[in-house]
């Protein structure tokens, strides 16, 4: 019974994430910590295994609609999976305790960004540091003539966004989509249908190099990865088909905020609850 509503839950999730271009596995591995007792390493091994396949399926989707920005891609990619390597490696050597902290405050963060008021946004969209370095001279203009889109972004940036993106999914689980997607959206200005389209692009290699590492270091069960797999994959598939209803410009930002508190303070209640009860850690 367990395993089935996991595979309810996966999918579910893993739907939502495809619109907003997460992949869901920042709602994925606290569910299984919460909810379903899994130890936060097999937690995240499984995660990254279900993300593989799911973010195939939404490229070949988003490449059909001429979504993805491969520039951008590659240069959060290629520093990203660095990034990825060396966080799943540090999974093994943080204490859990501090490793769910830390998870925690990172979406409890992002999610704050993310549904700062569009009047907030208004008055720095055209001053302050970021709209300065967006002008630095390393910058430079991306056009999507599909879409006829265009935006600037900085190089440098770009790619040590990249590899902190990638080094969040391997110690956390969460595909890099949680850092990549809004920091896209609020920093370098890139349309939110590019920048969820280049993200869910760029988890197929980093989601790939986590499970890998994963699964050498054993975080990869298969009896609990495969259902999960299958789960994710249907996801993807149904997240894909109703991305055309979805919500746009400052509505689904706010839903992607919304969503990362709900997940961090999910995982801030788990630790109160075990620390109350005297868990070790």
């Amino acid at each position: 019974m367990e395993e089935f509503v996991i595979f309810l839950v996966g999918i579910l999730v893993s739907g939502f994430g495809t619109i907003i271009g997460f992949g869901g596995g920042v709602f994925m591995v606290p569910i299984l910590l919460i909810f379903f007792g899994y130890n936060i390493e097999i937690a995240i091994g499984s995660t990254m295994s279900a993300l593989v396949p799911a973010s195939i399926i939404a490229s070949v989707f988003n490449l059909r609609d001429r979504s993805i920005d491969y520039v951008v891609g590659t240069l959060i990619q290629l520093p990203a999976i660095a990034g990825t390597v060396l966080g799943a490696f540090l999974v093994a050597f943080l204490p859990v305790f501090q490793l769910q902290f830390i998870f925690a405050l990172f979406v409890v963060l992002v999610g704050i960004m993310m549904v700062s008021s569009q009047k907030a946004q208004e008055r720095t969209r055209h001053t302050g540091m970021m709209y300065r370095i967006r002008r630095a001279p390393t910058t430079f203009i991306r056009k999507n003539h599909a879409k006829h889109l265009a935006y600037r972004i900085n190089g440098g940036l770009v790619s040590a966004l990249g590899f902190a993106s990638g080094m969040l999914a391997g110690l956390f689980g969460i595909g890099g989509g949680f850092v990549q997607t809004p920091m896209m959206i609020k920093l370098f200005r890139i349309p939110p249908q590019i920048a969820t389209s280049t993200s869910l692009f760029i988890l197929i290699i980093t989601s790939f190099t986590g499970f890998i590492s994963h699964f050498l270091l054993g975080n990869v069960l298969w009896s609990r990865s495969l259902p999960l797999m299958a789960a994710f994959s249907l996801g993807a598939i149904g997240g894909n088909i109703l991305k055309q209803q979805r919500a746009k410009g400052q509505r689904i930002e706010q839903l992607i905020g919304l969503g990362l508190l709900l997940a961090g303070m999910g995982v801030l209640l788990n630790l109160a609850i075990k620390s109350n009860f005297g868990f070790s850690f």
